[in-house]
């Protein structure tokens, strides 16, 4: 064997194994959920356990394929069964390569617009996708949202 071909031999079982030991390109980012609200947050990803964020904390979160987050946001600190949430939202999100969201509206005009360009998406009092696509935020809820009804 000379020594090209041994070259070419030795390049080709490098790019090999570099190969094997990066596997398949797979969708993961990292995003936060946040809560700038006085309200608590719970919340479950993927119908896995659930994990409160305190008022004015953050949780960072995982986002590996596509799936969901189910939110409950509590007047009270002190979570009790039978206790029903101020607001609660169920997103779906999407994890597509390096791409990472929240998916919002319908497709009518998404083409042309984007899903849920038009604020139609009853999210409120969460936001999602701000300030970073996959982001959701509880913002800041005013105290008439935990007064009886």
């Amino acid at each position: 064997m000379n020594a090209a071909n041994r070259r070419l031999l030795c390049a080709a079982a490098t790019a090999l194994l570099l190969t094997a030991w990066m596997g398949e390109a797979s969708a993961a980012c990292t995003r936060r959920i946040v809560n700038r609200s006085s309200l608590t947050l719970v919340a479950s990803q993927n119908g896995g356990p659930a994990f409160v964020v305190p008022p004015g904390r953050t949780r960072t979160v995982r986002l590996v394929e596509p799936g969901t987050f189910d939110l409950a946001a509590y007047c009270s600190p002190v979570l009790a069964p039978g206790i029903a949430p101020a607001a609660a939202a169920h997103l779906t999100y999407e994890a597509i390569l390096d791409r990472c969201y929240i998916e919002l509206g319908t497709n009518a005009l998404a083409t042309t617009f984007g899903r849920g360009t038009f604020g139609l998406q009853g999210t409120w009092p969460f936001t999602a996708n701000m300030p970073r696509q996959g982001d959701i935020v509880l913002g800041p809820v005013a105290a008439e949202a935990c007064q009886p009804r």
